[in-house]
């Protein structure tokens, strides 16, 4: 249960300067203060061996649960490494205790805290514009509201709700949107997001073939973007497994992962 997988990604890109450049992502998503036993020092040194270019992190890095203590989300933050910038959006656990501070107390200040300690930047429905080896970033954190996380919520996320809070510009810069919920993919593509990474279904739960996800958080069965690679118009998305789990810890023919994106120039 403690083992996990280094899952990668190639992606293609023509707003990468040429052919031969490359941005090494290392994703993050549903960590849920996990336990990892023996594996932290494993975990410690892949971190450090796949010399990413930027580390993002996609959100549940914490359990949403009254006085849940956060011990190893800290030791997970401790290990990331120090010389490469880190960037995290909240998923619905984090919104969770911010919105709701008279069931969660201070928990959602003691995240904030961990976070500043660690030099991670939070993204809440923000965006952060940088430079990596000569190409333009930009990094849109999204914070879904509430209601759409739902368990019996059925409808869709209508394509203005994002862009009141990312009003849609044409932009030359390589768009990665951090939205932890990929049941919206549809709406995420409308938004012309280039690279787009979710979480949240813990990869299905139980995966047939390793490949095709059974049961979604939300109880749904089968859920259409529970996990792995989508490709849509100009956009593709990657939904990560999760590197831990909570409450029913069970994962069949779906161990936890830890997602690497190569951005490389168009083929």
């Amino acid at each position: 249960m403690k083992d996990y997988v280094i899952k990668h990604y190639e992606i293609h890109s023509e707003k990468l300067n040429s052919r031969k450049q490359s941005i090494r992502i290392i994703f993050i998503s549903d960590f849920h203060n996990a336990r990892f036993g023996g594996k932290w020092a494993r975990l410690a040194a892949d971190l450090k061996s796949l010399h990413a270019d930027l580390i993002l992190i996609g959100g549940d890095i914490v359990v949403g649960k009254p006085d849940h203590d956060m011990a190893n989300t800290k030791k997970l933050l401790s290990i990331l490494p120090k010389d490469v910038p880190v960037y995290a959006a909240n998923g619905n656990h984090e919104y969770r205790l911010k919105i709701y501070p008279e069931v969660y107390g201070s928990m959602y200040g003691q995240y904030r805290k961990l976070l500043d300690q660690y030099h991670v930047f939070l993204l809440e429905n923000e965006s952060v514009s940088l430079q990596i080896h000569g190409t333009s970033l930009k990094i849109s954190g999204y914070e879904l509201p509430r209601e759409y996380y739902q368990r019996f919520y059925r409808g869709g996320l209508p394509p203005e709700k994002l862009y009141e809070v990312f009003p849609e510009k044409k932009e030359d810069a390589y768009r990665i949107l951090l939205a932890h919920y990929p049941k919206y993919f549809e709406t995420y593509v409308s938004w012309k997001a280039d690279l787009i990474l979710s979480g949240h279904y813990h990869g299905g739960i139980v995966r047939l073939g390793g490949k095709y996800p059974v049961v979604g958080n939300d109880f749904t069965l089968f859920p259409k973007y529970a996990y792995g690679y989508y490709e849509k118009e100009q956009s593709v998305m990657l939904v990560s497994a999760g590197l831990g789990e909570h409450t029913i810890p069970l994962r069949l023919g779906n161990p936890r992962e830890l997602v690497v994106a190569d951005i490389k120039g168009k083929r």
